[in-house]
């Protein structure tokens, strides 16, 4: 299963956390698995989640996008 679009979690916040904010969601040194995992789950049952659990999952949300944001650059910074 695939986690929920940011876009459409952020309709539910009303925000749009920076990295640092959402690193404060998050547990520190996280692997991408479990901060995945958590995303599919706060994903899953939405009707029941919380204003934190709608946070928590923008802040998985996030911190995967700027991940593969920075994993995107180094591959095409050796490409050059």
């Amino acid at each position: 299963m695939k986690p929920m679009k940011l876009a459409e979690v952020r309709k539910h916040t009303g925000r749009h956390l920076t990295i640092e904010e959402a690193a404060q969601y998050v547990s520190q040194g996280q692997s991408d698995t479990v901060t995945r995992n958590q995303a599919c789950a706060l994903s899953l049952h939405t009707w029941s989640n919380s204003a934190t659990d709608w946070l928590r999952l923008e802040a998985c949300l996030v911190l995967l996008a700027h991940k593969r944001r920075q994993k995107s650059r180094a591959v095409s910074s050796r490409i050059r």
